[in-house]
């Protein structure tokens, strides 16, 4: 209550409500950090104990560390972490989806490698088919069995037109495995912020 210094009368208070937004702080420090800073410390100590024979101390840590920076993407994305939260936690998004692409390439080539030895079995026998008839027509030629020659030759033309369309599989297969590995990388790979450039004033 406040009273004019003149009159003595009362002075109205006008109220007004402040609302003051503050992000959770441990001793200062955003939990995100903290819990970054905690995290790399339990786990470099952890590796020096490791390293010196220590090992249950060094375990403990380990799976101490472990367990605190499992936590730390989901503090980090909330509002009003620190810069350093931010940026550590989209190295961690970075590192993470590129070891997901990696990992789905690598799988991709395994099934295409299964693919084409399968191809390249089949085509092996049709080639091994088709020489086989070959030396056969040759024989029936000089037998001068026409009949023969006709069968033969339709069983080469046969093992012909097998090998060029496993031929074409295969090719299909390995540009269809680089496709699916570009696009896979392409996924992982961080975006990039795109400037316009400024218009000139007319």
């Amino acid at each position: 209550m406040q009273f004019c210094g003149w009159c003595g009368s009362e002075i109205p208070l006008r109220r007004q409500t402040v609302n003051v937004h503050s992000g959770r702080h441990v001793f200062g420090v955003p939990p995100a950090t903290g819990l970054l800073v905690v995290g790399g410390l339990l786990l470099g100590v952890s590796v020096a104990l490791l390293a010196t024979g220590h090992w249950i101390v060094g375990v403990v840590l380990l799976v101490a560390a472990l367990f605190l920076l499992s936590g730390f993407p989901q503090i980090a994305r909330r509002p009003g972490e620190s810069p350093v939260a931010r940026h550590a936690v989209r190295s961690y998004d970075g590192v993470r989806a590129r070891a997901g692409a990696t990992i789905d390439s690598i799988a991709i080539r395994a099934s295409a490698r299964k693919r084409l030895g399968e191809l390249d079995s089949d085509l092996a026998q049709l080639r091994e088919a088709r020489a086989r008839g070959i030396a056969e027509l040759g024989e029936a030629a000089f037998r001068e069995d026409e009949s023969e020659v006709a069968r033969l030759r339709g069983d080469v033309q046969t093992a012909d037109a097998a090998i060029e369309s496993k031929e074409r599989e295969r090719a299909e297969v390995e540009a269809e495995t680089e496709e699916k590995i570009d696009t896979t990388r392409t996924a992982a790979a961080p975006t990039e912020r795109v400037v316009p450039d400024e218009q000139p004033p007319d």
